[in-house]
């Protein structure tokens, strides 16, 4: 598990340094296996604005950019042709380092002065955040005269977090955010519990969602129509590449940092791509085919948990969805699933078909039951405000459960598993975790 120190520090307040976290963290099971910076070399760049465009005098090829950066002002010679005047750019200046380790200094063109240039993705080291060819253009937000590296998040630090199969919890940043407060005299929770919003009775031109195998014991599905993809917003694209994950589309990244944030994986269906105006969740036929989102053929048999529409099979429940409901550019009504489904049938089936997934990894440890509901809501507001869409509600069946175990610690036991005696310290330790306790009994939170 990868995590940002900048979005961890935005869910809790953390009063030690990074080196002193990892060894706490480490010391009380969950294993910092590294510490890490995106871009270490790269530094010395500005957020700039671009004020005006001209051609090269004798160069057609070329254009000079009049740039300002605070009260800071050059002229860069670029090749670039996807810049308008009034873009926010990174310039580099000369001194200023990109992430290969060059140092960019002055330089003619044909007699027209070049002070540094304008940058790309890849030469802030960033390649995977692109969404055009040519300079990285940033977009409202960025203030010109700041730090680059400082004001896209560049001078984050990343924890490479081993986690053991018995902590599922802890393959979200929410979950880690909870095991910093439990673990770090001195810290504070800042984040708040997602809330539960927009269930509707019924979606239009929808009949509903089936459940015929006790692997899935809750589905939900919301709906998001006139969608129009796009990237979605950068900041966002550059913490997905900080956690590990390639930035695809609006509606693909909203799953997916709805995912790393609250640890509940998210299926995004075209609308267009399902065969008939239901969800039924079964068990799949022996030799039933899927082509997958990797375009591969799975011969599937009946242990697999199979998403079908229709008769038709579109997902494999809990591992990957299926290529003829794939998001692409014309995309214009979102399906999207948030369920609850058996992690031992997930395992089962992902590790069969050699198909690994960040959902088959969460699915296959423990992903909290009660989040399904407040992730949906999450992801279906983020869609909505990145892709222009209109919400249109969701629906659910069956329920989610798991919550509200009594859990009995007696000193005795706490002496034999881990050498202390002492009730009191270890109550109000499982308290800050989130287990309402009194005595030695404690309730076990759903997550």
């Amino acid at each position: 598990m990868l995590v940002s120190l900048n979005w961890l520090r935005e869910l809790v307040d953390i009063p030690l340094e990074t080196d002193a976290l990892a060894r706490r963290l480490t010391d009380t099971g969950s294993e910092v296996e590294s510490i890490s910076t995106p871009v270490p070399l790269f530094r010395g760049a500005l957020i700039s604005r671009v004020s005006k465009i001209s051609v090269h005098p004798s160069r057609p090829d070329l254009f000079v950019l009049e740039i300002e950066a605070g009260k800071r002002k050059g002229t860069c010679v670029t090749a670039a042709r996807n810049l308008q005047e009034g873009d926010i750019v990174p310039w580099g200046p000369p001194g200023c380092v990109l992430a290969s380790g060059d140092e960019i200094g002055p330089r003619n063109f044909d007699g027209v002065d070049s002070e540094g240039m304008v940058l790309s993705a890849e030469e802030i080291g960033m390649p995977e955040i692109a969404d055009e060819f040519g300079i990285l253009r940033l977009g409202d937000g960025y203030s010109p005269g700041t730090d680059a590296r400082e004001a896209l998040g560049l001078d984050d630090t990343v924890l490479e977090l081993s986690i053991t199969p018995n902590r599922g919890d802890l393959l979200s940043m929410m979950g880690v955010a909870r095991e910093v407060f439990g673990v770090v005299p001195g810290s504070s929770l800042r984040m708040k519990d997602p809330v539960i919003s927009g269930k509707s009775s019924s979606l239009e031109g929808f009949s509903g969602i089936t459940l015929k195998d006790p692997g899935c014991p809750f589905y939900a599905l919301g709906s998001i129509e006139d969608i129009s993809i796009a990237p979605s917003p950068l900041a966002t694209r550059i913490r997905l590449v900080l956690s590990g994950m390639r930035p695809v589309s609006n509606v693909v990244d909203a799953t997916n940092i709805v995912m790393l944030l609250t640890g509940q994986p998210l299926h995004a269906f075209d609308a267009s791509g399902l065969p008939g105006g239901e969800i039924t969740v079964r068990s799949a036929s022996r030799g039933e085919i899927l082509q997958t989102l990797d375009g591969k053929a799975r011969v599937l048999d009946p242990s697999d948990l199979l998403i079908t529409s229709g008769g038709k099979a579109v997902a494999l429940a809990g591992v990957m969805g299926g290529s003829e409901s794939e998001i692409g550019p014309g995309t214009k009504r979102v399906l999207l699933e948030s369920a609850h489904f058996e992690n031992i049938r997930v395992s089962r089936t992902s590790r069969r078909l050699g198909l690994p997934s960040e959902a088959a990894y969460r699915f296959s440890r423990y992903v909290d039951p009660f989040k399904a509901e407040p992730a949906l809501a999450m992801a279906m507001d983020l869609i909505s405000e990145w892709g222009g869409g209109t919400p249109c509600g969701w629906i659910s069946s069956g329920n989610p459960s798991g919550s509200g175990r009594k859990v009995d610690l007696s000193s005795a036991m706490l002496d034999k598993l881990i050498n202390i005696k002492d009730l009191d310290l270890a109550s109000a330790i499982l308290e800050r975790l989130g287990f309402a306790g009194d005595g030695g009994s404690s309730s076990q939170r759903s997550y």
